[in-house]
């Protein structure tokens, strides 16, 4: 019994060592739950199509007799897989599928032999190397061979055979061992070398061979089997690929029928010209494989009736169709031999990438810290006024009370109404701004003796907490302001990173096409990169020999580019082209379709000495227009002053690159901290996309803007409070599409203000830009300003100022995008 139970202790500890989970019962004692695993059914698969592998190798025989590839399959699986046994059976399955021949006990016979000898302890505890598994495999075929001829009568054929299919079984080793290396490593691949890709091709031809002769509607499941072998790999890997794989799989099909000459050059030329044809899609590579076989047919056989039947190239090109393109695109990758090259290439300048990238990231988190540091100055102002409240109780009560007779009656025995008295005492000071003997309650009249000075104190008291508290709110904006300047900069280091980490992709199809227009031409070309940026715009860069002033840039290359890549290009004047005597580095970016055409009219208010509105109409890079007009607060040269800053400082920082939302935020602090006066500005800004002609209106505080159409005048407004006010405001983008012929108008609010109260400013605006039929943006803004003096009598009693903006597309712009349409519905036909 008691060994018994020892057995039962053990199992019931192996069982809870092997992952059940425990919970406490009804009793309180600790239960073990059995769970039980769970399948992997993405092993079991892998595993089944290793059998499956080593089932149709089996199968493969070669003149009728010779069948040593199971064997060299199974001797590379047996030092890479535990379970051998599965395989060495899957392999026989293979053999006897083939039926019961004598060559067949052979291989079988050769087989178990490695299975033995793999099962040796001496052998199991060492670690098998290709050589190893190469000469075991090799030996095992020239015992059981020059044993089988023993029996059945020593030839000198018999020696030679064996010999041979010794060499064969060594050399299948070496071939299949990285194909099941491959396999193992699957997910992790990305790269093969080349003498991985020959035994691969070897090793999918050698499958066609061991693959079942069934028919089905008159259909050779193994003949279809090697023509989408065919297809698929000239499709991913172009001529060369398709004329190899054509080759090894005509050549073993020819010796595993009946010799075939004819069908090593068919497969071959059709594998070849399908891979030529792949640019055309799949269904083009198909259908050059279909008539390269037609053509191949007629010149062997003289005749109609094909090697290849049609029906079969017809399934195996609808089963290439049913392939996806990710998996055909992994596929391409990882065959790609010159992919390990490139990527040795770039090695080093990716390497450079990702530390410059480190290391911006790593200054952008400092700064961030930085700004986290000056913006928790405090966790609440609550707490903060609390204790100020406290201390102005303490010094009333030590300088006025700590003397008095009557300390203890009212500070210890009656300390919760003495307290509400003091404390009411700071209510009127917070109200009134000065307390006086008036002011206060009867009873804390007559119940305290010092009346007047505790008034004296406190009011002194007061002053003094509320001169330190104005103060500490100044420390604590400039505080704040530091912090989003430091946030600005971490952000905008960020944003340098991103820019760094984007992915770019080299066209180098449009490189060829590129090279080959400009040598038509008669333009030589060191060098050519095409390059396409993450939001999908093109960038050409070309070193050429000098044209000596020829300006072949402007004139042949521009429109060049333009034409192959079916998009207006241009070369960018300044920083994008680099010539010397020797060579030419141009830069070419597509160009802007839009340009901007301001007009503007502006007119102070009456007795001041200048306007105090702004305005400014710049571009601020990457394809961007900024139009700005700002409305200072009140009048004159203060505020020009205020709504100079604000111009000034939109400009400076969206050049710089710094965020829209980050720049309002740390110009509104600006205007906070200038003055103790309440000063605020208006912001009303318009961010042109040139290229596209897209348009994002901000407006902060400002009146509604106008944008004249073809069709009619579309009002954009957006209410938001000016800047200067409040510590956080919020501002809020209207996009607009923009069209040739747009005008954008910007007004002020002394112009919209001029109108009667009586007459919708906004509705007289939009007839006021209606009735005036001009394409000319200054008479636009010259009009308005005269029709709002007319309803103001001639007296502008606010500061009036008018921005107009035209958007219009040149004329080589206008040319190019018709070309490009042209040449696109030609390609089309």
């Amino acid at each position: 019994m008691d060994s018994a139970s020892k057995n039962v202790e053990q199992v019931v500890w192996w069982v809870m060592q092997r992952g059940a989970y425990s919970y406490q019962g009804l009793s309180g004692q600790a239960i073990r739950r059995m769970v039980v695993p769970s399948i992997r059914w993405k092993q079991a698969i892998y595993e089944l199509l290793v059998c499956m592998l080593c089932f149709l190798m089996g199968r493969a025989v070669i003149f009728d007799e010779v069948a040593p590839f199971g064997v060299a399959l199974f001797a590379s699986v047996i030092p890479r897989k535990k379970n051998a046994a599965v395989y060495l059976v899957t392999v026989i399955l293979g053999l006897l599928s083939r039926g019961v021949h004598a060559f067949v006990l052979k291989y079988t016979l050769t087989a178990c032999l490695l299975f033995v000898y793999s099962q040796i302890p001496f052998v199991r505890r060492k670690e098998w190397s290709v050589l190893h598994a190469a000469l075991a495999a090799s030996f095992a075929l020239m015992l059981v061979n020059i044993t089988y001829a023993y029996l059945q009568g020593m030839l000198f054929y018999d020696l030679i055979l064996a010999g041979l299919e010794s060499i064969i079984g060594l050399v299948m080793v070496y071939v299949f061992s990285p194909v099941m290396d491959l396999l193992i490593n699957i997910r992790s691949r990305r790269v093969l070398a080349n003498h991985e890709a020959i035994g691969i091709a070897v090793f999918l031809a050698l499958l066609t061979v061991g693959f079942w002769e069934i028919r089905l509607f008159g259909l050779a499941f193994r003949n279809v089997f090697a023509i989408v072998l065919v297809l698929l790999f000239a499709y991913i890997g172009g001529a060369g690929m398709g004329a190899a794989i054509g080759c090894l799989v005509g050549l073993f099909l020819s010796m595993a029928t009946q010799p075939a000459v004819e069908l090593i050059g068919v497969f071959t030329v059709c594998g070849m010209m399908a891979g030529a044809f792949k640019d055309l899609g799949r269904a083009g590579s198909s259908l050059a494989f279909i008539l390269s076989n037609a053509f191949m047919t007629f010149y062997i056989n003289r005749s109609t009736v094909t090697i290849l039947p049609f029906k079969e190239i017809a399934v195996s090109s609808c089963i290439l169709l049913l392939v996806s393109r990710r998996a055909i695109e992994y596929m391409r990758q990882i065959w790609d031999a010159g992919l390990s090259r490139i990527r040795e290439g770039n090695r080093y300048t990716s390497k450079l990438k990702e530390l410059t990238i480190s290391r911006l990231e790593e200054f952008s988190q400092v700064f961030h810290n930085l700004a986290q540091a000056f913006s928790q100055i405090s966790q609440s102002d609550v707490i903060r006024g609390r204790e100020g409240i406290n201390r102005m109780l303490d010094v009333v009560a030590s300088e006025v009370c700590t003397g008095c007779t009557f300390y203890r009656n009212c500070w210890q025995r009656n300390f919760y109404a003495t307290y509400n008295n003091m404390f009411d005492l700071i209510s009127i000071a917070e109200t009134k701004g000065n307390i006086r003997k008036e002011d206060l309650s009867e009873d804390f009249c007559k119940a305290c003796l010092r009346v007047d000075e505790v008034i004296r104190a406190m009011n002194e008291v007061y002053e003094a907490y509320r001169f330190n508290y104005r103060w500490q709110q100044k420390i604590d904006e400039c505080r704040s302001l530091v912090a989003q300047q430091l946030e600005g900069v971490s952000k905008v280091v960020t944003r340098l990173a991103q820019e760094l980490d984007i992915d770019i992709r080299f066209k180098k199809d449009l490189e060829e096409a590129i090279l080959l227009e400009l040598d038509k031409k008669g333009i030589r070309v060191k060098n050519v990169t095409v390059t396409e940026k993450a939001d999908g715009r093109m960038e050409v860069n070309i070193a050429k020999k000098s044209c000596g002033g020829r300006r072949e840039c402007m004139r042949v290359i521009e429109k060049v580019i333009g034409e192959v890549l079916r998009k207006p290009m241009s070369c960018k004047s300044d920083e994008g082209r680099i010539c010397s005597q020797q060579e030419c580095i141009l830069k070419f970016v597509e160009a802007q379709r839009y340009k901007v055409m301001t007009g503007i009219a502006r007119k102070a208010r009456e007795y001041a000495d200048v306007c105090g509105d702004n305005y400014s109409s710049i571009p601020i890079g990457e394809g961007k227009y900024l139009l700005i007009l700002s409305d200072g607060m009140g009048s004159g040269s203060r505020a020009d002053a205020e709504s100079s800053i604000v111009v000034s400082l939109l400009e400076n920082f969206l050049e710089a690159g710094f965020d829209l939302n980050m720049t309002i935020q740390t110009i509104n602090s600006v205007l906070i901290l200038r003055s103790r006066d309440e000063i605020f500005a208006t912001a009303d800004l318009c961010v042109i996309d040139l290229v596209t002609g897209n348009a994002d209106f901000i407006k902060i505080g400002a009146v509604s803007t106008f944008i004249k159409k073809k069709d009619g005048v579309k009002v954009i407004k957006a209410p938001a409070l000016p800047m200067g006010i409040l510590e956080d405001i919020q501002a809020e983008s209207v996009k607009e599409a923009l069209e040739d012929g747009d005008m954008i108008v910007m007004v002020t609010d002394g112009v919209l203000d001029s109108v009667d109260a009586q007459i919708n400013p906004e509705e007289w605006m939009v007839d006021v830009i209606s009735k005036l039929d001009s394409c000319n943006p200054q008479e636009l803004a010259d009009h308005i300003m005269n029709e709002a003096l007319k309803q103001a009598d001639g007296i502008a009693r606010d500061d009036m100022t008018v921005m107009v903006s035209r958007i219009w597309k040149p004329y080589f712009s206008l040319n190019c995008n018709i070309k490009c349409n042209t040449f696109l519905k030609e390609s089309m036909i």
